[in-house]
């Protein structure tokens, strides 16, 4: 009896992720791979463009500050919706680029590139800055309008749902660098992927 129930709650919980109820945590953050092991996320040929690739806020500690990457709105749509969120808490600045402290009331100016508009790939500049271990930045990607069909196959099936399950987000210092995987949150119902931020380079989802 025992055996069974354990069974039964088994199949209740992969019921519910597959079904998108149950979010939860994917990654380990001390793997890398090399850009070509990777499967970036692609865009799909209908989404929009995007609104605002290239931007920038004044980030200042003491006070919550963000910023959003939009799509334009889609036809007949009323609103547009987002690619990616970046927030900064508060207490979320550390240091600047060159080691100093970031004290109460200062400001950086942050910016965001999405170096690849087919992907979900975004570059954070000044690159250095540090974010406080207690108080992080995060940043959310949003795959609801990302190809469907995950893996490229012609197909769309439930291997795409199973692999946007395993999708994380990846940190690269510079291009030439192999990616970081960073410990990801991905949220199957709402259609995004968030992670914590130490410190600003290239970002990416993939799995």
């Amino acid at each position: 009896m025992r055996r069974l129930s354990a069974t039964l709650l088994l199949f209740l919980f992969v019921f519910l992720a597959t079904a998108g109820l149950v979010t939860g945590c994917s990654g380990d953050p001390t793997g890398t791979k090399a850009t070509s092991q990777l499967h970036f996320l692609r865009l799909a040929a209908s989404a929009p463009p995007l609104a605002n690739a290239v931007d920038s806020f004044w980030a200042k500690k003491g006070e919550n500050r963000e910023i959003r990457i939009w799509f334009h709105a889609a036809a007949g749509a009323p609103d547009s919706t987002p690619l990616l969120e970046f927030q900064v808490p508060k207490q979320g600045l550390w240091k600047r680029p060159n080691g100093t402290l970031i004290a109460d009331g200062d400001s950086v100016l942050i910016h965001v590139t999405v170096t690849d508009p087919t992907q979900l790939v975004a570059a954070f500049e000044p690159a250095g800055l540090q974010f406080s271990t207690s108080a992080p930045a995060i940043l959310t990607f949003e795959f609801a309008k990302a190809d469907s069909d995950v893996n490229n196959d012609g197909v769309v099936n439930a291997t795409d749902d199973s692999l946007k399950a395993q999708l994380n987000l990846w940190r690269q210092e510079v291009s030439s660098a192999p990616w970081t995987q960073l410990s990801t949150i991905v949220n199957l119902s709402s259609e995004d992927a968030e992670a914590e931020i130490f410190g600003f380079t290239n970002y990416a989802l993939a799995y």
